[in-house]
């Protein structure tokens, strides 16, 4: 860990004279030399010969180099022994991510031409994103630095000379476009009247003036690779807020790239966002490496002028505060369905939608983990947003570290991170899947352990960026994380600790009392920005414009149906068949009709389109004469021009909102295939399920009890489980550990039980963990056990009550198989010469005492497996299929590859597949999975 504290004269002392011991450790260096107080010039003689036996035995790694970077390692010697191990490890793409950190490290070089700085100048020569990186981040240093002014405008200066011209004048321009918006932005914030007309107007200028009306080009700040020629005025708009950020649409210079959108904000420091992303970035490196994707959504943020610069936005995305809106104020806060239902509304297709909810589950994990060991506070649903593709993702970082968003003296952030029953609903499908929250804490506590790993390159990127004079960045963040990161705890402890945090975010109130305090006091637009270039494209019923890019061209629509409703007052939905790419049903009322065509009349005058307004009376003939009206009115709709069929006012009312959605839903539910589809879904998910790890460190055994899945119901009631552990034999109950009470069919314990006791010792001891229902006054059910086989025979127990149920003391004994939870149990002994399983295979009654068969074989049983039906010997180049119990008959023999391990695996159900390694030479990976299918077979 790079936070180190030797309080006392005799621990450095007794560190540095031990030095030679720990030479070998990774990441010693920087220990040792912390040890060492005084660095006088008879001191460095000893300094320099351990750092030289350190780096003769081994390489430094990059972590090492980073921290012996720090400030407080002034000398040269050792920084340059760092900065060559740095740069032989250092790869291009983790130089641009890491390049705030190395331009602060060169604060604290004695000379303006250090290695690391020609290292970085020649680096540039022929990597443009790092010259871009580079430029921009220089540009904010000599804004924000006055004691090294001077060294970084030496660097900024090295650069420009040499870069090649063309590419001096592209950064030029963007520099020139960055001070028109800022000029642009300090008036639009000091307009107190009409600031969506003169945005319009300004950028409107920006376009001739500085674009040259579509003749001059210009890269982004924010997107080095797009180059713009113009700006979408029609998409840009201003945001509500007090600082008047604008959103900026750029079109591409190559008409067939989509258009960059960004947000370009004058008030903030957008070093924060910059540094939170930094780290998220890295974060998302560590889980990715070590094979995990947690799909994290980043964006780039860059800094063009003191508290002002670009912002990229994300598109195909709401905030939460959107995707409630529909429901209502109340119900949208309160309710559990709103993401859910958003979800299924943009993907309609089974697959996507599956894609989504795991897409929702891992981004959901991973931002949980980050925002909670980051502290980023001011959490609400206006700076949670979810893409359509179901990636959640935050934005808006200017409470982080432990800076918390409060009211006065009180506290706002009271949760330890976001995680609501909102979004647990959407992960489980609609609360319809059991071990949804299981594989959330699962998914959570991994990422959060992989963190604690790799714990010391967080920090020593947080300590480079205490010289950097953002605001509340300094040591005492630094602690903040590493207490955060919970260095004191071990893993079983670690995996509980983030556990508990889970459930107190999952239940705390004060989360959804803040999104909802939030919704009240936005404005009544519900897009929270103001369109520059409204033409009125929006409904009662659909508060947001869509387009053409967002929905698809529609080629015509037809009313097809019709259908009553009598809630509040009677009243008809007209089903419509829209045809486009995909073909979509919609349902609206004939009023919605009327409001499109006044609409379409007030933005087209000439449109030349009629329709047929009847009385309010509604009845079912009046109904039938208003298909017939609204066919022809669509049909001469969609005989216009594209002006007007394909105008952001036909796709808005043609979009399929929450309300289509929903009817859509209810319908497909009552079609049998999806009936097949959940009746066997409950089928293959009615099996218990419990989840264990074990762990064995420092002479403790920890068995942590995580979570359980579909615990039976308990005369109809829901249980009240808890967990028993046993280390048997233990006659005296000294190993019996009992867990927390829970209250559900799919428990989340989360209880470890530690055990000291040898390694030796433990070998010899069988591991129960049972699972018992807790009623008063009735005593406990037994709900579940497993059973293991050890060196010293077999032992099968039972649990209820709590008593050995059979012992057989046969020795050393390698597979052993219970059929269920029958009497019959089938063995293998380990040869006594050898240790290697035997040739024979028992099988043993326990009701009658007595063994029943036994099977002999010309060469070592490596497996067994058993069923209600069948025997199956695995062997090491063959498999035999036996009838069992009655009759015990070969009815089949299989030759496989070389099976030494007895991979082999029989269907709990009645489709009675077999699994097993194939004969076949293998064409790829490390082993070939034959299935057989045949019934016959089995």
């Amino acid at each position: 860990m790079v936070i180190l504290e030797y309080e006392l004269a005799i621990e450095r002392h007794f560190l540095w004279s031990h030095r030679h011991y720990v030479i070998h450790k990774p990441y010693a260096l920087p220990k040792l030399l912390k040890s060492r107080s005084v660095w006088d010039y008879p001191s460095l003689i000893d300094i320099y010969s351990l750092v030289n036996e350190i780096t003769h035995h081994r390489k430094i790694d990059e972590i090492e180099s980073f921290e012996l970077l720090l400030p407080v390692f002034p000398d040269m010697h050792i920084r340059s022994c760092a900065y060559q191990s740095l740069v032989s490890h250092i790869t291009p793409h983790e130089l641009n991510i890491y390049l705030p950190q190395i331009l602060q490290i060169i604060k604290f070089d004695y000379y303006y031409l250090s290695s690391i700085v020609e290292y970085l100048l020649k680096q540039c020569i022929n990597n443009y994103h790092l010259v871009y990186k580079l430029y921009w981040h220089l540009r904010q240093l000599l804004l924000t630095e006055n004691i090294h002014f001077i060294r970084y405008y030496y660097i900024f200066m090295s650069l420009l000379y040499i870069i090649e011209e063309y590419f001096y004048i592209e950064l030029e321009n963007e520099y020139d476009l960055c001070i028109n918006l800022k000029n642009i932005g300090l008036e639009l914030k000091n307009n107190k009247l009409n600031k969506g007309y003169f945005l319009i107007e300004e950028l409107k200028k920006l376009n001739i003036e500085f674009f040259q009306s579509g003749q001059r080009s210009c890269r982004l700040p924010c997107q080095f690779s797009f180059i713009t020629n113009n700006i979408d005025i029609k998409s840009c708009s201003i945001f509500h807020s007090l600082t008047s950020p604008f959103k900026l649409v750029f079109n591409s210079i190559d008409l067939s790239c989509e258009k960059y959108y960004s947000i370009y904000k004058i008030g903030d420091d957008l070093r924060q966002d910059q540094i939170v992303l930094q780290l998220l970035t890295c974060m998302d490196k560590i889980w990715k490496s070590n094979d995990i994707d947690f799909r994290l959504s980043l964006f780039n943020v860059v800094q063009t002028e003191e508290r002002c610069g670009f912002i990229e936005m994300i598109t195909e995305s709401e905030t939460l505060l959107e995707i409630e809106k529909p429901l209502g104020t109340i119900k949208g806060s309160f309710g559990e369905s709103a993401l859910y239902n958003w979800l299924r509304s943009h993907n309609r297709n089974e697959r996507d939608f599956r894609i989504a909810l795991d897409n929702l589950t891992y981004s959901c994990a991973g931002y949980c983990v980050a925002t909670y060991i980051l502290g980023i506070g001011d959490r609400h649903n206006e700076n949670i947003m979810v893409k359509k593709s179901g990636h959640l993702f935050h934005i808006d970082f200017g409470k982080y570290l432990g800076d918390t968003q409060k009211f006065g003296w009180f506290n706002r952030d009271r949760a330890p991170f976001i995680f609501t029953k909102q979004m647990l609903y959407a992960m489980s499908d609609g609360g319809t899947s059991n071990d949804a929250m299981h594989r959330f804490v699962d998914l959570c506590c991994n990422a959060f352990s992989i963190l604690r790993q790799n714990a010391s390159l967080l920090l020593i990127l947080l300590s480079h960026l205490c010289s950097s004079n953002v605001p509340n960045l300094n040591s005492d963040a630094v602690r903040f994380v590493y207490d955060r990161l919970a260095p004191s705890l071990n893993y079983a402890e670690s995996i509980t600790h983030f556990t508990e945090l889970i459930v107190d975010s999952l239940n705390s109130t004060w989360t959804t009392l803040n999104g909802l305090i939030h919704k009240i006091a936005q404005p009544t637009n519900s897009n929270n920005s103001l369109n520059l270039m409204s033409n009125d494209t929006t409904f009662s019923f659909v508060p947001k414009t869509y387009t053409i890019a967002t929905d698809g061209k529609i080629i015509s629509a037809q009313v097809i149906d019709y259908e009553k409703r009598t809630k509040q007052s009677k009243y008809y939905l007209y089903k419509l068949k829209v045809v486009r790419l995909n073909t979509t049903y919609i349902y609206r009322t004939y009023n919605e009709f009327y409001e499109l065509y006044e609409r379409l009349n007030k933005q087209f005058p000439l449109i030349g389109l009629d329709l047929k307004f009847y009385e309010q009376t509604e009845d079912n003939l009046i109904a039938q004469r208003r298909i017939r009206d609204i066919n022809d009115f669509l049909e001469n709709l969609f005989r216009l021009t594209s002006e007007i069929t394909e105008s952001d006012l036909v796709c808005t009312f043609f979009h399929t909102i929450q309300r289509d959605q929903q009817i859509n839903d209810t319908k497909e539910k009552s079609n049998e295939e999806l009936s097949l589809r959940s009746s066997q879904n409950s089928s293959t998910n009615n099996q218990s399920k419990l989840r264990i790890q074990l762990n064995y460190d420092n002479g403790k055994l920890f068995v942590m009890v995580r979570h359980a899945n579909n615990l039976p119901l308990i005369n109809g009631n829901e249980p009240k489980p808890y967990c028993k552990c046993y280390l048997l034999p233990d006659e005296s109950k000294l190993t019996k550990r009992k867990g927390k009470l829970a209250n559900s069919r799919n428990p989340i314990f989360n209880d470890t039980f530690t055990y000291e006791m040898d390694l030796a010792e433990i070998q010899k001891r069988v591991l129960q963990v049972g699972i018992w229902n807790n009623v008063l006054n009735l005593g406990n059910h037994v709900l579940g056990c497993f059973i293991c086989a050890t060196y010293d025979g077999i032992h099968v127990f039972n649990v209820e009550p709590l008593a050995q149920k059979c012992y057989l003391d046969i020795g050393p004994t390698t597979y052993a198989e219970m059929l269920y939870r029958t009497n019959l149990i089938a063995y293998v002994r380990a040869d006594h010469a050898t240790g290697l399983p035997s040739h024979v295979v028992n099988i043993y009654d326990d009701q009658r005492k007595a063994h029943v068969l036994e099977l002999s074989f010309h060469s070592s049983v490596t497996s067994i497996r058993i069923s209600r039906t069948r025997l199956v010997v695995i062997l090491l180049n063959k498999i035999h299929i036996f009838s069992f119990p009655s009759k015990c008959r070969l009815l089949h023999t299989i030759h496989t590859r070389e099976n030494p391990r007895g991979l082999c695996e029989l269907s709990n159900n009645n489709e009675s597949f077999i699994v097993f390694p194939s004969n076949a030479k293998p064409t790829g990976g490390l082993i070939q999975i034959l299935v057989s299918i045949e019934k016959n077979l089995l």
